[in-house]
């Protein structure tokens, strides 16, 4: 079926979410993010990557792809969409999606603005770049805070079927590590599925699946 221009949600009622990862900086984060996850027994999981931490991590990007877990853009460089021409998005599409393809084999098609960062011409712009534009409606904020129990709260009570949930795996956000047994082993508590983004679209049901106009 077909998928509104910015995807926050899919309307499900099945017990399934998609955990999804951002990553911009670092590699000791993400390598222990990774060992986390395989130690929680999560084998399904969306990891958006900006191309240039891709070109100084290849190593850690094909680790990521070795272990089963799906592949998406999150721009080249980590900068605001909005500032930026038409001409600057699409080179910086192309220059991600080559980045990605040269490290891991993938081309992406998905991709999650740097912050978020949308408005009307972006979106369209994009969707004329055959983007799959993927946002988020359940957001941890572990970027910001570093009480445990305030990321927790901001992803546990408020899943539903169908969520996309916002983690990240940059350094220096350790709180991030702390937070995700919790998180995982709460939402598994409340009976839920883990799938990617790809996996989640598939079990799209008649509804208004939630997203954002720009």
């Amino acid at each position: 079926m077909s998928h509104p221009p910015v995807i926050e949600k899919i309307n499900t009622r099945k017990r399934v979410v998609a955990l999804t990862f951002n990553i911009a900086n670092g590699s000791r984060v993400p390598i222990r993010m990774l060992s986390l996850l395989r130690q929680l027994g999560i084998t399904q999981a969306t990891f958006f990557l900006t191309g240039m931490w891709v070109r100084a991590h290849p190593a850690i990007a094909r680790r990521i792809r070795r272990m089963g877990y799906e592949i998406a853009s999150h721009g080249h460089q980590h900068q605001n969409y909005t500032e930026h021409s038409n001409k600057w998005i699409e080179k910086e599409v192309y220059a991600a999606r080559k980045a990605i393809h040269k490290a891991t084999g993938v081309w992406t098609q998905m991709l999650r603005t740097p912050s978020g960062d949308l408005d009307a011409r972006v979106v369209r712009k994009l969707l004329r770049l055959k983007q799959t534009i993927v946002h988020w409606d359940t957001d941890s904020l572990d970027w910001k805070y570093k009480h445990i129990p305030t990321i927790v709260s901001r992803v546990v009570p408020k899943a539903h079927p169908g969520a996309i949930i916002l983690l990240h795996a940059c350094d220096p956000w350790t709180q991030s590590l702390t937070a995700l047994p919790l998180i995982v082993n709460g939402l598994k508590h409340k009976g839920y599925n883990f799938v990617t983004v790809s996996q989640l679209l598939t079990e799209a049901e008649p509804g208004l699946s939630r997203y954002r106009k720009g």
